[in-house]
């Protein structure tokens, strides 16, 4: 009777780790290779993540070539998203002359400059500038990762109407935040 115990104890288990493994290894149906959603790695070398933010990874829009990824509030008729870009950088360029350039093209823009500061998460060193838009009132957070070595720029632009953009601001912290070369 233990004989039969013992078998029947050992047929579940294998049964069970059978019944999730892929029929061979590597192929579309193994968890080796299932998507993580809301994952993104860049060819340029980084990777970021949605986060703690709840917010849905979407495809780039059609025919625009210089956004790598969007990440979208699943609230219906949100306006709020979050974009990724990479800039590659001319010969020489260091962090600082890249984004005096872009703070002083901004109002050429449209958009008003609210405020530019450097900051550290971890390892990385970053730069946030805050725009608002004067035509459609959206307000921006532009995250700026450098990567000197790799000569690119990140650009994670976070934008939303002005009367939402705090409360999206959280969320979209919260993607930035997973951002690493």
């Amino acid at each position: 009777m233990r004989f039969f115990s013992v078998l029947f104890c050992v047929a579940i288990c294998l049964s069970s780790a059978t019944t999730q493994a892929a029929p061979h290894p590597g192929t579309s149906s193994s968890r080796l290779l299932a998507p993580k959603l809301g994952f993104f790695r860049s060819a340029d070398g980084f990777r970021l993540h949605s986060g703690d933010s709840g917010w849905l990874q979407a495809a780039p829009p059609a025919g625009n070539q210089t956004i790598l990824t969007v990440y979208r509030n699943p609230i219906v008729n949100s306006k709020a998203s979050l974009t990724v870009r990479v800039d590659r950088l001319a010969r020489g360029t260091s962090t600082d002359r890249y984004i005096s350039r872009w703070v002083k093209e901004y109002p050429r823009f449209g958009f008003d400059v609210l405020g530019s500061q450097p900051f550290s998460q971890g390892t990385l060193k970053g730069h946030v500038i805050d725009l608002l838009n004067r035509d459609s009132k959206m307000q921006l957070r532009q995250v700026v990762f450098v990567n000197e070595q790799r000569k690119r720029a990140a650009i994670l632009t976070c934008r939303d109407t002005t009367q939402d953009f705090s409360s999206t601001l959280k969320s979209c912290n919260s993607i930035v935040r997973t951002f690493e070369w």
